[in-house]
């Protein structure tokens, strides 16, 4: 598959079922960000073929001879673009990183369309601003006192020392940094209220290519610790472990899978088989049965099981 990004040609194979978003920072467009993956927030919007989308929800088969355009390519740091620098003048952030997405979709955006700009740009969230200053850069009015840099800052509006890289999409947040052998752990949750695990038979699970480890209770610290959250850390219960044989709430995690993707380390929920005895309400018996796991899965750094063993109590 050949289309273009940012001008640049590039030749991709997205795997079934790919979004645009990964695609984009798998070849290093980094300035698309990961946000919600639900094409709610917008922080991963770019252009294709001049139509602004959340690309966390857009197939990466679509983009096939076909434009896309970032951030990056509406301007550098060192030569902004129209919208880029009006967001820098009026301050139309805080923390950033939803501003990449917010460039390019009020990079669309015509004179007479300013009046709506709370339905147009809807798709794009910030959590930050209350929105006033964005409103103001895109429609490139209410700007106030000038803005100088850091060190003329006496009588003036201080830029933001990192704004003209924000709003290029070139600062780098926490997931913008491409570490070699990082691995990817996914959290397989139970669907159940309340279970009994009998077993749990990883061996499929781990024989696929690029899985490194899949963990259970079996592997995890014997260590029990508290996830209450009153005054007095020692008024509850260590009553929690990290992996457990015994399910008290849907979604309480019972086993992990590490591997050197993502997407292969959700692979292989669906071979994880659970034998179980569930428990129903009050007055139901016990009844057998088992799972493999398909439901939800969170994507989160790989813990360290020495550092979660701490006899006799886990004190974080």
């Amino acid at each position: 598959m050949r289309f273009t990004v940012d001008d640049e040609p590039v030749e991709a194979e997205p795997r079934p079922g790919q979004c645009l978003r990964t695609l984009l920072r798998e070849t290093g467009h980094f300035e698309v960000k990961k946000g919600c993956d639900a094409g709610d927030c917008g922080a991963c919007s770019v252009l294709v073929d001049g139509v602004p989308l959340h690309s966390c929800v857009y197939p990466a088969l679509r983009v096939d001879g076909r434009a896309v355009t970032t951030a990056a390519g509406l301007g550098t740091p060192d030569a902004l673009g129209p919208v880029q620098q009006s967001f820098v003048d009026h301050a139309g952030f805080q923390c950033g990183f939803c501003t990449a997405g917010m460039v390019v979709t009020a990079s669309t955006l015509t004179p007479d369309q300013l009046p709506d700009l709370p339905r147009l740009m809807k798709g794009n969230l910030c959590r930050c601003t209350g929105y006033r200053s964005i409103r103001e850069a895109i429609a490139g009015a209410g700007a106030d006192a000038d803005r100088a840099g850091p060190s003329h800052g006496v009588g003036h509006s201080v830029a933001a020392p990192a704004g003209r890289r924000v709003v290029a999409g070139r600062e780098p947040y926490t997931l913008d940094v491409a570490l070699p052998g990082t691995l990817h752990l996914v959290v397989l949750r139970s669907p159940h209220a309340h279970a009994r695990i009998r077993s749990i038979d990883t061996s499929a699970a781990a024989a696929l290519p690029g899985v490194v480890r899949v963990f259970t209770s079996a592997d995890a610290p014997s260590t029990a610790f508290s996830t209450a959250r009153h005054a007095q850390r020692f008024d509850d219960p260590d009553d929690t472990y990290v992996l457990d044989r015994v399910v008290r709430f849907r979604g309480q995690r019972v086993a992990a899978v590490v591997a050197e993707s993502v997407a292969v380390a959700e692979a292989p929920s669906s071979m994880v088989r659970v034998p179980i005895v569930a428990f129903g309400g009050c007055g139901s018996g016990p009844q057998a049965g088992s799972w493999s796991f398909s439901t939800v899965r969170r994507v989160t750094p790989v813990p360290s099981m020495k550092a979660l063993n701490r006899p006799p109590r886990s004190l974080w």
